[in-house]
């Protein structure tokens, strides 16, 4: 069976170079966090290859295809910094598809903290490299300001005009809110607990419900959503926010599971469970699920496995195994 995954990162080095000048808030939570006989700590020489060692690495999983991505928050570097940087890493990523097309494609990092110079890049990136979207790791401004936020309205209007998705990667939670929600269990188990753990996953079904919320597929309903992780906790709790936000209460066209549906994508970005596979496949439909690893913090190991061995009919494991895919990306 082809297999083509969809949150699968590298890490760009010269974007890794420009962001130690600005260093997260998120770095002293992220390193307890990490631990070499847990989950989440990646081979570094593999996260950082596009060659070789990452080819034979899917070959070993029978991955097809892999859809590239850096999950770096470039958000973080100033606006004019940010636009040369971002360029020089879009290039690397260009490259790297150019000596592997038929094994990768690649989205577009951008320089969110300009987001007029964020949607004049999604345009290069799109048109003249060939990568096939972008890529959001957390808010979109850091501290302060979610994609919704109408600041951002010259990205999501190039988005919908190239017809490509941005992947709304989650990042850690808020500072205001990090001790307060997650403290007091031990700094490992408090760290992980607050980023993959639960914590992320939450901030980003957050930035994705403000989305809806506020209108945004309203102005631009032909944008088109990722969410990792089986869509980062929202399709569990549909029902429950149609139930308490109705049309009458959001004033917009769509109830949030229509919407849902119509402009946002779900992967299991690493969670291979058939009981969450089974309930977004009848929530939003095979035809919106997309396949990813979460490679390299969770491997490759078992993807396969996972859409071969999937208690579901043989058209919707080819619909979410490779198919979605090819005709989101245009591949």
């Amino acid at each position: 069976m082809k297999i083509i995954t969809t949150e699968e990162h590298v890490a760009i080095p010269l974007l890794a170079k420009a962001l130690q000048k600005y260093p997260s808030p998120d770095a002293v939570r992220s390193a307890a966090a990490t631990s070499p006989d847990l989950p989440f700590c990646p081979d570094m020489d593999l996260y950082r290859d596009v060659g070789d060692k990452r080819l034979a690495d899917m070959d070993a999983h029978g991955i097809t295809r892999q859809i590239l991505s850096c999950p770096l928050q470039s958000q973080r570097l100033p606006a004019a910094e940010g636009v040369s940087v971002v360029r020089d890493a879009n290039d690397f990523l260009a490259d790297a598809v150019s000596r592997h097309p038929d094994r990768f494609s690649a989205l577009a990092v951008l320089p969110w903290s300009n987001p007029e110079g964020a949607a004049a890049e999604l345009e290069r990136a799109v048109t003249r490299l060939g990568l096939k979207g972008a890529i959001l790791a957390g808010r979109a401004s850091g501290e302060n300001a979610f994609l919704d936020d109408s600041r951002f309205s010259p990205v999501l209007e190039a988005a919908q005009a190239l017809e490509v998705p941005i992947y709304v990667h989650p990042s850690a939670t808020m500072a205001q809110v990090q001790d307060l929600y997650y403290g007091g269990l031990g700094e490992q188990l408090s760290a992980r607990l607050s980023l993959y753990g639960w914590g992320w996953h939450h901030e980003a079904g957050v930035q994705i419900l403000r989305m809806i919320l506020s209108g945004a597929f309203e102005r631009f309903p032909r944008l088109q959503l990722i969410a990792g992780h089986w869509g980062e906790m929202v399709p569990f709790y549909l029902a429950r926010l149609d139930q308490a936000l109705p049309r009458k209460a959001t004033g917009l066209s769509r109830t949030i599971t229509e919407t849902f549906a119509q402009n946002v994508w779900v992967t299991p970005g690493g969670i291979f469970d058939y009981h969450q596979l089974q309930f977004v496949i009848q929530t939003l439909g095979a035809g919106r699920i997309l396949h990813a690893a979460d490679f390299p913090f969770l491997g490759n190991d078992g993807a396969k496995t996972f859409m071969e061995q999937a208690p579901i009919p043989e058209a919707d494991k080819t619909k979410i195994a490779y198919q979605n895919a090819e005709n989101l990306f245009r591949l």
